[in-house]
């Protein structure tokens, strides 16, 4: 696997190099540290304001590579410095090195100033071609639980298996912990509470048939989790509800470090104003947040002429 780290010098930078030094990387695993030195030079005279810029920029990338190199000996680990905007910069290194997973720091903005304002991290969370998460730091009062809580949130549809195998091949640290979920939209209580009545009662089979069913593929999904890891780390879960509320709250009360999630790709102006699951979750959530593309499979188009 391929894992791109975006770094800036924060807080949250040295959290995504934690996070990775904590990882169970095998043989292969090829890690690059990229930072980028967003400098204008209007003046000749900030030109050697420039030079020490970049010296602070590669010393900070070589301290990392050597701390992921001591943690993951096996791995292949470089590092890059650009001379350019941050943005332009990670999105270039995502179509020339095509990673497998980005990793960028979340400073902490939310809410209409995150989606109107933007950011680096919300850009590439939308733009980049592969899975990408946005890395949060934890609480104080989390870090001590000493474990990594992740909620894997799974649609009912073929796609579902491309982030399962993401998940499977992604490296993780022995402390982690999954929870496979699947969010079922409640039925409108008006139908269920109705007298007693042939509709009703099918109704409700129906409905009780559809959360049984959802929860035996879950069960099967957490198991292959499971077997992949040699150990009981995952189990299965039906939210019920609005899938965007059930999904954050259950990360507020398990609580979860990361919340991964699956996008089948919009892009555009649709996107930007009508948002999405992923980026609503991406923009409120309290911890981390890891989107992967998943590829739309094609269908047959019956023409009648």
């Amino acid at each position: 696997m391929k894992i791109l780290l975006a770094i800036d010098g924060s807080d949250c930078s040295t959290e995504v190099a934690k996070l990775v030094s904590e990882m169970t990387c095998s043989a292969g695993t090829e890690l690059m540290v990229l930072s980028a030195v967003d400098f204008l030079e209007p003046l000749p005279s900030l030109e050697g304001i420039k030079r020490k810029e970049l010296l602070a920029t590669e010393k900070l990338v070589h301290s990392y590579v050597e701390q992921l190199r001591s943690a993951h000996p096996d791995a292949i680990v470089s590092g890059a410095v650009a001379d350019g905007y941050a943005c332009e910069e990670i999105l270039d290194t995502c179509k020339e090195w095509a990673p497998d997973l980005v990793m960028v720091g979340s400073h902490g903005r939310s809410g209409l100033d995150y989606l109107f304002f933007g950011s680096v991290s919300r850009t590439v969370f939308l733009e980049a071609p592969c899975a990408v998460r946005i890395v949060r730091r934890k609480s104080e009062e989390h870090s001590e639980a000493g474990t990594y809580n992740v909620i894997v949130a799974l649609e009912h549809t073929d796609s579902s298996g491309q982030v399962l195998d993401h998940v499977l091949s992604t490296p993780w640290s022995q402390k982690t912990n999954f929870r496979c979920v699947h969010v079922v939209r409640d039925t409108p209580e008006s139908i269920l509470s109705e007298p007693e009545g042939g509709y009703t009662h099918s109704m409700k089979s129906h409905y009780d048939n559809l959360v049984a069913g959802r929860l035996g593929w879950l069960e099967a999904a957490a198991a292959k989790l499971n077997d992949k890891l040699g150990r009981r780390a995952a189990t299965a879960e039906i939210l019920r509800g609005e899938p965007r509320k059930a999904i954050l709250d259950l990360a507020k009360n398990w609580p979860a470090d990361l919340i991964l999630v699956g996008s089948h790709g919009r892009r555009g102006i649709d996107k930007a104003v009508l948002g999405s699951v992923s980026e609503a979750i991406a923009v409120h959530a309290q911890c981390s947040v890891e989107m992967t593309r998943v590829k739309t499979l094609s269908k047959k188009v019956h023409i009648i002429v």
